[in-house]
């Protein structure tokens, strides 16, 4: 059974003190602004092929890689843009033919938009559900990529 989203309370408790809820940007915690003009004359403004950019870079890259113990040949990419970027590289680099997203929120529609829109892929199966709920995978042999998130900020629905 569905709970009527308007009818929620938040503890207070939960309530960010700072008046940010619901989706991006992220906050950036002080010391870490401080510790960024500390060494930002070395990155700030300089091009990404500069050896300190690159080495910092690498080192997040390998730090990941030895994280999700990756197989030998897989690659961490890193990139900037936010959503928006990684749903148009995603649909050209992880879905095949075909992918079935489930629909939830704004995010989760945005990523299944744009492989409607792909030319080069067949139209993606999408699976909506009513405020506060989501709706579940359903196996698919024309489907080679499931995509749902895990947590869906505009709506508060987690899988």
């Amino acid at each position: 059974m569905a709970v009527d989203p308007t009818t929620v309370t938040l503890p207070r408790e939960l309530i960010p003190s700072d008046g940010r809820f619901g989706s991006g940007p992220s906050k950036v915690r002080p010391e870490a602004a401080r510790a960024l003009a500390e060494i930002g004359d070395d990155y700030l403004g300089t091009s990404h092929r500069q050896a300190g950019v690159r080495t910092v870079v690498g080192s997040i890259r390998a730090g990941l890689a030895d994280l999700f113990s990756l197989p030998d040949g897989y690659e961490v990419l890193l990139g900037n843009g936010g959503s928006t970027a990684f749903w148009d590289a995603a649909a050209f680099g992880l879905v095949e033919r075909r992918a079935e997203h489930l629909v939830f929120g704004e995010f989760s529609s945005k990523f299944a938009a744009v492989t409607a829109a792909a030319p080069f892929l067949d139209d993606p199966l999408i699976l909506r559900s009513e405020p506060g709920t989501h709706p579940h995978l359903v196996a698919d042999a024309t489907v080679d990529a499931y995509a749902y998130p895990h947590n869906e900020t505009s709506t508060g629905v987690m899988t």
